[in-house]
């Protein structure tokens, strides 16, 4: 689930995986999604955090966990050839600010 060592690919873990890697381990064993979605949440906490520094609205991580998954899921079966993380990106962006 990660990148050859020596490639360009800043990522570690499930999210330097392929959509296709993903929605093929995902169709063997639908729990994977657990592991991957773990990473997300990471992720995107360390996006909420980069974007604090800026002093600007966090994203709304809680709730709606299922929906959050299956608009990644829907992501990678659209985009096989980009990475699980371009999905959670794009997830992040559509997650309301929060209010502060």
């Amino acid at each position: 689930m990660t990148h050859t060592a020596g490639s360009a690919n800043p990522v570690e873990g499930p999210g330097a995986s392929t959509c296709a890697q993903f929605s093929s381990m995902y169709r063997a064993n639908a729990g994977i999604e657990d592991t991957f979605f773990t990473w997300a949440q990471g992720y995107m906490s360390a996006l909420n955090m980069n974007v604090l520094t800026s002093k600007l609205p966090p994203r709304e991580l809680a709730g709606g966990v299922a929906t959050q998954k299956a608009t990644i899921r829907s992501y990678c079966a659209d985009n096989p050839l980009r990475n699980y993380m371009d999905g959670v990106i794009e997830l992040y962006k559509k997650l309301p600010h929060q209010k502060l």
